[in-house]
């Protein structure tokens, strides 16, 4: 697997990862994780498990203003060790597009809604949508 599609691939995995471990679809998600990351090598899948709890633990423990920075550093974390992986082992990538379909699918039903704040400074007219937006200008008066 080339570098290119093994890091495309590892930060798809590692930004699913992180979603699950901080929505409702954990529990689902942890144990197929830890088989996968594990090599179904009982050691390997326990060590696996403990890694993911404590990747969860930092993201869970932050702060409400420091939950985005920690989320993103456990997605970068995970998104290191799953390429270095890919690279080592191509067979991975199948195995991790599995995963990343089961985090997928395990969300489904869940509410995924969240809440986004922005800022805008424009000189003139400013538009925002979270959804589609038709933005025209008014005809001027006859």
């Amino acid at each position: 697997m080339d570098d290119l599609s093994a890091a495309g691939l590892a930060a798809a995995a590692s930004a699913a990862l992180i979603q699950a471990m901080v929505s409702d679809v954990w529990l689902n998600v942890k144990d197929h994780a830890a088989r996968i990351l594990g090599r179904d090598e009982t050691e390997s899948m326990v060590r696996a498990d403990r890694v993911l709890e404590d990747s969860r633990e930092r993201v869970l423990t932050a702060s409400p203003d420091r939950r985005d920075t920690a989320s993103a550093l456990e997605a970068a974390r995970w998104k290191g060790r799953l390429q270095a992986r890919l690279e080592e082992d191509p067979d991975f990538a199948v195995a991790i597009r599995e995963l990343v379909a089961a985090v997928r699918a395990a969300g489904e039903g869940v509410d995924q809604s969240t809440t986004v704040q922005q800022n805008v400074t424009a000189g003139r007219d400013s538009y925002t949508a979270g959804r589609d937006l038709t933005v025209g200008r008014p005809d001027p008066a006859p």
